[in-house]
């Protein structure tokens, strides 16, 4: 009989704490349904959403199901109040970019197709070149054969490692594509250029360029004569040429820093000189210009304004001269302004300036062209004038290399 009772006991001990189990159970059970569930709003504010993923599936969704936020279930969005076991997607909403940071994206991800060349890209051509953003076809056989270098550049061994898009061959070099399109042009077209035409300045200093790094000498030969012509080394070629500076390339004109740029860069040594003097006759203001391809690199800079300085110090060493020389004088012609008499000192100033003035300004050939005095003194005296210019002229034409800091003598270039 005590035996039953203490077994009874123990069951309804058993009981009770089975009772109380359950209980925990269902409040547990009762406080996650109570949690409230923060589902997002239709008008998505820009901001970072943290979305729970259930691990029973989480393995199996890839983070791009989610680009657009109002697709996911509902089930599957909710505010993450602390930390949990299950793992979570980060969704940044569209209007988290800027457009600027989504062009960035879309242009980097997306590869630029070169586009080909109007005239330079033949069909039947066995081989692409990349010049920047164009891409020229042409024949292996045709450019190979004219030049030593453009042959090392398609030879074998290079067109084996490059990429063959369509299964042509395509190699990528520095060049421009409107230097190359000169080039090409040279070698497809016959005659071009021609002898006793010079091309416009753009197209002159891309044959410069082309012929001297893929060794077309004979075609560089021509180019540098026809720049001995118009920049020349010695006084009596300047004198006797017909077109000087960048008046020899016609029309369009080049800017006189482009043309002096040219030279530096393809090393036309003897032409410097001339061609830093006829970039300093438009003094500082021009030699200041910010315009494509006409900024010189400030070593360039210096030397053209320290020549400047030199000239002008010698064009006042002239202007005194004449003014002496003009001072004694007395012209009988009443159109001259020399014709005032030597005792009234003050009226014989004035005219002397007005000479000086004319001596020293701007004109379009620089202060070695003869200066125009023609409104200011009758024929004889302009001559007188002129005959002291040409004196000066040629003293200063020996020493326009070390005026621009090039080389102590033109013999040197």
């Amino acid at each position: 009989m005590q035996q039953k009772e203490e077994e009874g006991q123990k069951n309804a001990k058993e009981s009770e704490e089975c009772q109380g189990r359950a209980d925990d159970t269902d409040a547990e059970v009762s406080a996650e349904a109570e949690t409230p569930v923060a589902f997002v709003p239709q008008n998505l504010p820009a901001a970072t959403i943290d979305v729970e993923i259930p691990p029973s599936i989480s393995q199996d969704i890839e983070p791009s199901v989610f680009d657009d936020v109002d697709s996911l279930p509902e089930s599957f969005i909710s505010v993450a109040t602390g930390p949990t076991s299950s793992p979570t997607l980060s969704i940044s909403t569209i209007s988290d970019f800027t457009p600027t940071e989504l062009g960035e994206d879309i242009e980097h991800g997306e590869e630029k197709v070169p586009a080909r060349h109007d005239t330079f890209y033949f069909e039947d051509g066995n081989v692409e070149i990349i010049c920047g953003s164009t891409v020229f076809r042409v024949h292996s056989t045709v450019v190979s054969f004219s030049s030593p270098k453009l042959r090392d550049i398609l030879s074998q061994s290079t067109l084996l490692h490059a990429p063959t898009p369509g299964e042509c061959p395509r190699v990528t070099i520095s060049d421009s594509a409107e230097d190359f399109a000169v080039l090409l042009k040279m070698i497809y077209t016959p005659g071009f250029p021609p002898r006793h035409e010079v091309p416009e300045f753009t197209v002159f200093a891309s044959l410069l360029r082309m012929t001297t790094r893929y060794g077309f000498s004979s075609v560089r030969d021509q180019l540098v004569k026809d720049i001995r012509d118009a920049y020349p080394t010695k006084w009596e070629n300047f004198q006797g040429a017909k077109a000087l500076g960048e008046d020899f390339f016609g029309s369009p004109k080049p800017h006189p820093n482009a043309v002096l740029n040219l030279f530096e860069a393809e090393k036309v040594q003897f032409a410097i000189p001339f061609a830093a003097y006829r970039a300093s006759i438009g003094g500082f203001s021009a030699l200041m210009s910010d315009k494509p391809g006409t900024v010189l690199p400030p070593r360039t800079l210096a030397t053209a304004i320290n020549g400047i300085h030199v000239l002008r110090a010698a064009a006042s060493n002239f202007a005194h001269i004449a003014v002496y020389m003009g001072f004694l004088r007395v012209c009988s012609n009443e159109s001259c302004t020399l014709n005032v008499e030597i005792s009234s000192v003050k009226k014989r100033v004035i005219a002397m300036e007005k000479v000086c003035s004319a001596v020293i300004d701007k004109r379009e050939g620089g202060l070695l062209s003869p200066p125009s005095l023609g409104h200011l003194l009758c024929t004889k005296c302009a001559k007188h004038v002129g005959m002291t210019h040409a004196i000066w002229a040629p003293d200063v034409w020996r020493k326009l290399p070390p005026a621009f800091n090039i080389s102590r003598s033109w013999d040197d270039l």
